[in-house]
């Protein structure tokens, strides 16, 4: 249901005028503008019933800066989940799986096109294109490619990487597909001679091969970071951070919560090379527009009008009908709880003892 939709799902119970949408926004009022912001409150209650609802999950990518340790927080957020953190490097190919287009490849020859073909590739038919990547020189990377032959078979992709478009002085490879209709996947590494490195796809047949995605990043191996408060890192760490020393820098292996709505790392970052990657639960925004919808599933709107109806009960000084509008609201938490929160903490073991049972029939 959107906004207008639950107001007048309240009204019609209360048996009052319900609204349209044109006078939604500005032509309420009376009990229909109480209706409107009680459905509000409502739903506060019920985002703040519990911390981390599912609907209000949400993941972040925060890029790190060589010599910064502590980054911001959301500005959205209402709880974090600090066992969630993890390093791992960062992606160099802008627009590295062609979702809904090609855009940061630039054409080396022919016409590279975009195909909708699974969920979005970049089609090269005696054509080559290639990406701009920012690299470190000296630092290892690490490649991967995954192509489909989408119209012959025993067909092949050149795969560069150099120091201008084309450029071989990288890496320089075939990618082949034997069987029309297959997929092949290439993982490889190469070192970086320049601070700009080019990559290139380069299919100089008149065939379809369809590049499903292209992976770039620095061979850095994706690691859990464990998370220690803020007191034990100032206790274990806070001297160290301060001195102007090389051993306070390289891959990060903490992660503190600071006291000022950021996180903090430790080791601090000593390449931009790297990611970290979370989960948070976030706040809500009030319902406005007439079509504005809540993030709690459809499922549970009734819990929103329950809770509505309460206020409502309460505001006209109907005890029975506030209690019975209560007890409906408790139940409905209960129900989304159960459904959507809820879950074994342990496995139970139904093997049967079979020493034991081997025993008890000897015994007996």
């Amino acid at each position: 249901m959107n906004y207008l939709t639950l107001t007048n799902q309240v009204l019609a119970e209360l048996n009052e005028v319900q609204l349209t949408s044109s006078n939604f926004v500005s032509g309420a009022v009376g009990i229909q503008q109480t209706t409107k912001d009680v459905v509000n409150k409502a739903l506060r209650d019920v985002y703040s019933s519990e911390l981390e609802w599912p609907w209000l999950h949400s993941d972040k990518i925060q890029a790190t800066f060589a010599g910064q340790k502590e980054y911001a927080l959301p500005t959205d957020y209402r709880s974090v989940d600090y066992d969630s953190f993890y390093i791992v490097p960062t992606e160099l190919v802008t627009n590295s799986t062609f979702d809904s287009n090609i855009t940061n490849w630039t054409t080396s020859s022919g016409t590279p096109a975009y195909t909708a073909t699974g969920n979005g590739r970049l089609r090269l038919n005696a054509a080559a294109a290639y990406a701009t990547l920012s690299t470190v020189k000296n630092k290892e990377y690490r490649l991967q490619v995954r192509l489909i032959d989408s119209s012959s078979s025993g067909s092949s992709l050149k795969i560069q990487v150099g120091t201008s478009p084309a450029g071989t002085q990288n890496l320089s490879t075939t990618l082949t597909i034997a069987d029309f209709g297959d997929g092949s996947i290439l993982d490889i590494k190469f070192t970086a001679t320049a601070s700009t490195s080019y990559l290139t796809l380069d299919n100089d047949d008149s065939n379809n091969l369809d590049v499903d995605f292209v992976k770039v990043s620095e061979n850095i191996a994706p690691k859990k970071l464990t998370y220690i408060t803020y007191d034990d890192y100032r206790r274990r760490f806070l001297s160290t951070a301060q001195i102007n020393s090389s051993d306070q820098y390289g891959v990060p292996d903490y992660i503190y919560k600071s006291q000022d709505g950021k996180f903090g790392l430790y080791r601090i970052p000593d390449s931009d090379g790297y990611s970290i990657n979370y989960e948070y639960w976030k706040t809500h925004d009030d319902l406005s527009a007439t079509t504005d919808t809540p993030d709690i599933p459809a499922r549970f709107h009734d819990v929103v009008i329950a809770r509505t109806k309460y206020y409502i009960y309460q505001l006209r000084s109907d005890p029975q009908f506030t209690q019975f509008a209560a007890a409906d609201y408790q139940a409905g938490i209960k129900r989304m709880r159960i459904e959507l929160i809820n879950s074994p903490t342990q496995m139970l073991d139904t093997r049967v003892n079979i020493t034991k049972t081997r025993g008890a029939a000897i015994g007996g």
